[in-house]
């Protein structure tokens, strides 16, 4: 029982997490798009000076947004959501509990897929967002929730004995 409250608990905890970084996101709308402008810019990369990822034009900084914002909206719904199943699941069978674990499955894999496939993958590995100066935040942000995230939905998979 200890077990599937606490997995309950987890999937909460990661998706009010994704919310609050998906609503901060939306109510700093301008400044979160000058990031975006600013990171795909290749500006401040003395280090390592060629990027190969082109500079995009506006309307793919927009589908980025658009795209990072929605996967965090789902994280933090689904985790919610997720989290209410398996919270009213914790006194049903083994299979029963194991079928609702789908939500807070995919609301965590939505969070590994944000954090450490778009920042991580495009912006950290693709547009070299560690070596700008404004940089360093997210690059080490999106290791730490991706790494939450993923540390989440290992422990939600986990199966009974």
């Amino acid at each position: 029982m200890t077990d599937r409250i606490l997995k309950a608990m987890v999937s909460a905890v990661v998706g009010l997490m994704a919310l609050l970084y998906v609503a901060h996101n939306i109510a700093n709308v301008g400044a979160a798009y000058d990031f975006f402008v600013y990171t795909t810019s290749h500006a401040g990369q003395e280090a390592y000076p060629v990027t190969l990822l082109p500079v995009p034009p506006s309307i793919l900084i927009v589908v980025a947004m658009v795209l990072v914002f929605a996967l965090e909206a789902a994280a933090g719904v689904l985790g919610l959501y997720g989290a209410w199943v398996l919270f009213s699941l914790r006194r049903h069978d083994a299979a029963k509990f194991e079928a609702g674990k789908k939500w807070s499955k995919i609301a965590m894999g939505c969070a590994v897929l944000n954090w450490w496939g778009l920042f991580q993958g495009v912006a950290v590995a693709g547009y070299q967002l560690w070596q700008m100066e404004l940089g360093g935040g997210p690059d080490h942000g999106s290791w730490v929730f991706g790494a939450i995230a993923m540390m989440s939905l290992i422990y939600i998979s986990m199966r009974e004995e």
